[in-house]
C-alpha cells in the first residue's frame, strides 16, 4: 500500500487519536462514517494495518476478542478484561519493567508489547454484587 497521503487515513488517524479506549476498527468505522460516509470498513482496515506498520499506532492482539488499537506509541503495556473485553493502559512495576528493558537491549529487541488479563472496575464491582446477592440469598 502507497504510503502517500490519504483523506481516508488521515481520518482514521484522527479518530483514533480522539480516544483513549483502545477501540476496535468497527468502533473506528462508524467515527470515521461520520466524517466520510462512503468510507469503506475494508479501508478502514487497510489504513489501521499500514499506520501500525508505519509505527504511528499499536494494534492490540486480543484474544477472545477483535483486535484493538492505540494511538499512543510510548512504551506502555495493556490489561484487558476477560469479561467485557475492555482494553485499558497499564505500566508494568519497575522491575518488570526494567527487567524487559535489559532483556530489550541484550537482543537487540526494539520494544515490547505485554498484555495482562484483569477484571475492569466496571466487571469487578458487577461481580461483587453478584456474589454478595448470591450471599444474601443463602
Amino acid at each position: 500500500m502507497a504510503n502517500n497521503y490519504s483523506r481516508q487515513r488521515e481520518t482514521v488517524y484522527t479518530v483514533l487519536r480522539s480516544t483513549k479506549t483502545h477501540p476496535s476498527a468497527d468502533w473506528i468505522y462508524e467515527q470515521c462514517k461520520q466524517v466520510i460516509p462512503n468510507i469503506s470498513l475494508g479501508t478502514v482496515y487497510r489504513n489501521l494495518e499500514l499506520l501500525a506498520q508505519q509505527g504511528k499506532i499499536v494494534k492490540i492482539n486480543v484474544a477472545q476478542d477483535k483486535d484493538r488499537y492505540d494511538a499512543d506509541t510510548t512504551q506502555h503495556s495493556h490489561i484487558v478484561c476477560p469479561d467485557c473485553g475492555k482494553v485499558r493502559d497499564c505500566i508494568p512495576s519497575r522491575g518488570i519493567d526494567a527487567a524487559l528493558g535489559t532483556e530489550c537491549a541484550e537482543h537487540g529487541y526494539t520494544g515490547y508489547s505485554l498484555v495482562f488479563t484483569g477484571l475492569c472496575d466496571d466487571c469487578e464491582a458487577k461481580r461483587k454484587m453478584q456474589s454478595e446477592s448470591v450471599s444474601s440469598y443463602n
